[in-house]
């Protein structure tokens, strides 16, 4: 594994980066959307993960097993950075793991049986986080008909315990949809179906595409988010032609780009990209703790400076990709919040709503059809 000796070279260092480079050091913080972005930066952080099960494997016919999110290196990389705000992290001897905001896991272990989430403790400032693997119509996690049965789960998930609504009947609801491609459509469809559940209007935002788990979700609260166009291709080959790839990255650099003429500079940055995530993978596989907040705790102790100082290489090679690997285009959002749309239960009607959790994206979506 890559050694992280001369990136981080302790405790101290990782957080003195983190406080620097995180709230405003390398990029700008980001503009506003056509629904403004509520101040999800300075809030603080109610946090929800959504775990596979067996009977979610078996119901997606999935050929090998979903590793459990304590396996899941891409969502312990967002876990970590999530949990970690600049009110936990300051003084933090270097022998001890720092105290993380918990992380509340939830599931689907049967045709009608869900994991609620437990509300009881949320606070009025919280803003709700839910990281999850998903696609425009749902979260994997809540089975394979996402638009239908997933999304009833999702919302049983939501409001079985009761606190969610008695805790926020008269007051503001904002949650995150994180580590899917929510923007495309599942965003709309939570924030009506929730809003009608709870007579609670909630607001929701997610990504318009592929996302990372980043330094920057420390701080600003958001993953990165992957621009449609050969960013795409080169991640998820499937997720759209090479054509199709071409012909939005060069729409946004405002010049011909083509897989072939950048193929060299395409073909070493992946290949750098590849080696950090087989050394995070690394990293996760040496964690013997089961439950999540368990082995966030174990990461922390036993291979923080380690962890951190890939997350931060990882970052530095996609944020930089335009110019330090000459590919012309850039791999992530120069502004990270240009990636995310909001909504809310009020700005979508129920036709709206039914018509997105079946697959037919808002016509008025510039990346309708381009996701598979």
């Amino acid at each position: 594994m890559v050694a992280s000796s001369g990136l981080l070279a302790s405790t101290s260092q990782s957080i003195a980066l983190l406080k620097v480079e995180l709230c405003g050091g390398m990029r700008p913080r980001g503009v506003e959307l056509k629904m403004k972005m509520p101040d999800i930066h300075s809030a603080t952080r109610y946090i929800a993960v959504a775990s596979t099960s067996d009977f979610i494997d078996r119901e997606r016919r999935e050929d090998t097993p979903t590793p459990p999110v304590y396996q899941d290196y891409a969502l312990m990389k967002v876990l970590t950075m999530l949990g970690l705000n600049a009110k936990n992290i300051s003084g933090v001897p270097t022998q001890i793991a720092p105290p993380r905001i918990p992380v509340h896991s939830f599931e689907c272990t049967g045709q009608a049986t869900v994991t609620p989430l437990d509300f009881s403790g949320l606070q009025d400032s919280d803003v709700i986080f839910i990281a999850g693997h998903g696609n425009p119509q749902g979260l994997y996690a809540t089975g394979s008909d996402l638009s239908k049965t997933g999304m009833d789960r999702l919302i049983k998930i939501l409001t079985q315990d009761g606190n969610l609504k008695l805790k926020r009947k008269t007051k503001k609801t904002i949650i995150v949809l994180l580590s899917c491609r929510a923007g495309l459509g599942f965003h709309k469809s939570l924030a009506r179906r929730l809003s009608k559940a709870l007579n609670i209007d909630i607001t929701v935002g997610g990504a318009l595409g592929f996302t990372f788990g980043s330094m920057q979700t420390f701080c600003l609260a958001l993953n990165e988010v992957l621009p449609i166009g050969l960013p795409w291709f080169m991640e998820y080959p499937d997720s759209l032609s090479l054509a199709e790839a071409e012909a939005h990255t060069s729409a946004r650099e405002g010049k011909d780009i083509t897989f072939e003429r950048k193929k060299n500079e395409i073909a070493a940055f992946q290949d750098k990209a590849k080696q950090i995530v087989k050394d995070m993978k690394a990293v996760i596989s040496q964690l013997t703790s089961k439950e999540v907040n368990k082995a966030l705790a174990e990461l922390d102790l036993k291979f923080r400076s380690t962890w951190l100082a890939l997350i931060r290489s990882q970052f530095e090679l996609y944020a930089r990709s335009k110019t330090q690997s000459n590919l012309e285009f850039d791999m992530w959002y120069n502004f990270i919040s240009e990636g995310y749309v909001w909504t809310n239960g009020q700005l979508v009607t129920d036709q709206q709503a039914d018509s997105l959790l079946t697959g037919d994206l808002d016509p008025g979506h510039p990346e309708r059809g381009l996701t598979k």
